[in-house]
């Protein structure tokens, strides 16, 4: 009796020990997701379990999952959220998490903005406060239901491509570090564990009607105060080589070209990007995320030469990547003919999926 009484006692014992070391590793969690390196790519609301499983298999590590057509909220008043929308998410994060691709939640398109793939500086939303308590509360809404997602939420990024004026008025809705700290401060309210991702905004002048692109955004940005965050910049430049016969049909835009006596080549990509690349070198803990770059894939070895280069300065400067898309658009589509328009089979060893894939190579490193 005595015998058995002490082992039970033993067992009981050793249990106690052996769930408290269970609750201890269950409690055991990095205090923030910090921003890893990132090459990847960007896809759209139809993404399917196959197409995840698919991109993992690439040895791409990111997806940045933009919803402009399928939005988190109706775009006209009341604005009520559509839940489908956010069980999309979910189904996505379950995804990214099963097969190790990480996701960049980018709601991409919020009432107040117009165009379903950018930001005007015309924007009802960049002229009233409303839109901003909107995206606000918005935000609140997704952090809170991301927070204990873990490292499968690579980061919140919080508009697409915004656009202000040369001489962007302070404390007014056009004011973009104003939103910024709203929306950082709200976001943190509920989720001090992962990336807060600050587009650089493009700046027009009105005067001079010229269009400074997302790499000068960084002149005028104001860093929030915040220690995990990441700095986003799209490459579409020179855009008549970028976006050429994308809705009507013209003459054939090279690469390298001269444009306005401009020769555009890498050297010149890496010009255009000089603020940026300064501010990188002297800040190397805020990373930089090129989050598009593209040319239409009929552009050929043209295309194929501006796509090495745009990775290339990326590379060198550590900046993480997302190719501009994945299964979103036969205009970008990787997996397709890259001289003829019309075919839109895909195919597996398709140029610029291969292209990709040789530097996706680098994430297993």
């Amino acid at each position: 009796m005595n015998i058995i009484f002490r082992l039970i006692t033993l067992a009981g014992i050793l249990a106690i020990f052996t769930n408290c070391n269970n609750s201890k590793k269950e409690h055991t969690q990095p205090s923030q997701f910090k921003w890893e390196t990132y090459r990847g790519v960007n896809v759209a609301c139809d993404i399917s379990e196959k197409d995840v499983k698919d991109l993992a298999a690439s040895g791409a590590n990111l997806m940045r999952f933009s919803t402009a057509v399928c939005t988190y909220m109706e775009m006209e008043a009341p604005f009520a959220y559509k839940e489908s929308a956010f069980q999309k998410l979910d189904s996505v994060l379950n995804w990214g998490e099963q097969y190790g691709v990480a996701v960049l939640i980018d709601p991409h398109r919020y009432p107040g903005s117009e165009h379903k793939w950018t930001m005007l500086g015309s924007d009802p939303f960049f002229k009233d406060f409303k839109y901003h308590d909107i995206l606000i509360n918005f935000w609140k809404k997704l952090a809170n239901q991301c927070a204990k997602r873990g490292d499968v939420v690579a980061g919140y990024d919080l508009l697409n491509e915004p656009e202000i004026p040369v001489d962007m008025e302070k404390n007014t809705p056009q004011d973009i570090n104003l939103l910024y700290k709203k929306l950082t401060k709200a976001i943190r309210e509920v989720d001090s564990m992962h990336t807060i991702v600050y587009a650089l905004p493009r700046i027009y002048n009105e005067e001079t009607k010229v269009m400074q692109g997302y790499h000068k955004g960084i002149e005028v940005l104001e860093i929030p105060d915040d220690n995990n965050i990441c700095l986003e910049t799209h490459t579409y430049i020179p855009v008549p080589f970028t976006h050429q016969n994308i809705w009507e049909e013209g003459d054939y835009v090279a690469y390298p070209t001269k444009i306005d006596g401009i020769l555009w080549d890498k050297a010149q990509l890496e010009k255009e990007q000089k603020e940026l690349i300064a501010f990188s070198e002297k800040h190397p803990n805020i990373p930089v995320f090129v989050g598009e770059f593209s040319s239409p894939r009929w552009t050929g070895q043209d295309g194929m030469r501006f796509l090495t280069d745009v990775i290339d300065i990326a590379e060198k400067h550590n900046w993480s990547w997302a190719y501009h898309a994945f299964r979103e658009n036969q205009v970008w589509d990787p997996e397709m003919n890259i001289t003829n328009r019309n075919d839109s089979t895909r195919i597996a060893n398709a140029p610029r999926w291969e292209l990709l894939k040789s530097y996706f190579k680098k994430n297993a490193k």
